[in-house]
């Protein structure tokens, strides 16, 4: 087709775009790019009540329906709870893509999700451009491979599956080492690009948050180079000596999003924190880590939301605590930790 560029107002740019700084008025080429990591502007053909907003680089959740002429970046996602799909091996304007997350990643459904049904439809209507090229995240990456000779504890926090409480977990931390004066700063090394755990580290006192989108990707689903992603925000937030660095491992250890690698790569950290649904994931997820030369310094999550699960855990000799029942034996299992 002849290449045509357009002027379009968006209606809502997803929050995964926000290192792009779009502007109200994007010019928007016609003719698509296929590539991991480059935006395009759509038009939303379906709705949803679940799974039926999108987050803005605000942070705030807005209602899409159709109609709307939306922004995000093509991208993979493998949930086990919510949508999973795949960057298309080509993209035509007028064709169609999903909704994949929240944040705005975009690609092409592996399929219907018990439960959840399908994602919300996307007409394609072009790519934006900026200074006359494809918005590609990864012109906006900060420098991989950046070392540092500070070496702050890293404080992991890896779960058994999506929403087990990690993000939670981490922000519970995070607000009670900045209450005893530490400067922490605080990451997500993998999933899906959305802001709003970035956002809620920052809210609860890390004076500095990054993820992987800020390495120039969407989503670290089915990537060969995590455990390098990794080391490189680990670079990144060692920088002005931190007391601490609380890292998310977005997903679960056995999951799609390179969590397992990450943990197999030697990754340094001090101690971790496991989030668990139940408590045979729990135990199951706390022997793999120790299998990997690992301390973990305590088990939370649904797991932990009453007293039988606490006391499993500490029958097989696990620390455990719930954030919302017990923050301070939460805690204070990572403080022993941290000070051995």
């Amino acid at each position: 087709m002849q290449d045509v560029t357009l002027r379009l107002r968006p209606d809502k740019v997803g929050s995964v775009c926000h290192p792009f700084g779009f502007g109200p008025y994007l010019k928007v080429r016609q003719e698509p790019e296929c590539r991991e990591g480059t935006a395009v502007v759509c038009r939303v053909l379906s709705t949803r009540e679940e799974y039926g907003h999108l987050e803005l680089p605000s942070g705030r959740l807005s209602k899409l329906v159709p109609g709307d002429l939306i922004v995000g970046v093509l991208g993979n996602r493998a949930a086990l709870r919510g949508f999973a799909g795949r960057v298309p091996t080509s993209l035509t304007h007028g064709g169609e893509l999903h909704l994949l997350n929240v944040g705005g990643v975009f690609g092409l459904s592996d399929g219907t999700t018990v439960g959840l049904g399908d994602p919300i439809r996307l007409e394609v209507l072009g790519v934006p451009l900026l200074d006359d090229q494809p918005a590609r995240l990864g012109d906006f990456a900060l420098p991989r491979g950046e070392k540092s000779s500070l070496n702050p504890p890293v404080i992991a926090v890896v779960g058994t599956c999506m929403n087990a409480g990690k993000s939670t977990a981490a922000s519970v931390l995070i607000r009670y080492l900045r209450a005893k004066g530490w400067v922490v700063h605080a990451g997500k090394s993998t999933g899906v690009g959305a802001i709003r755990d970035a956002l809620s580290f920052r809210d609860n006192g890390a004076s500095v948050a990054l993820s992987f989108i800020e390495c120039g990707i969407p989503s670290t689903a089915y990537r060969t180079d995590v455990p390098e992603i990794y080391q490189s925000l680990i670079g990144h937030l060692s920088a002005d000596d931190p007391d601490a660095i609380v890292m998310e491992l977005g997903d679960g250890l056995l999951g799609a999003y390179g969590v397992d690698a990450i943990l197999e790569s030697n990754p340094g950290f001090k101690t971790c924190i496991v989030a668990a649904n139940d408590v045979v994931g729990g135990w199951a997820a706390v022997e793999r880590l120790r299998a990997l030369g690992l301390h973990v310094a305590v088990v939370t999550g649904p797991a932990t939301d009453n007293v039988a699960g606490v006391a499993k855990f500490k029958e097989l000799g696990v620390a455990a605590a719930n954030i919302m029942r017990e923050p301070k034996d939460f805690c204070a299992a990572i403080e022993e930790a941290l000070q051995a």
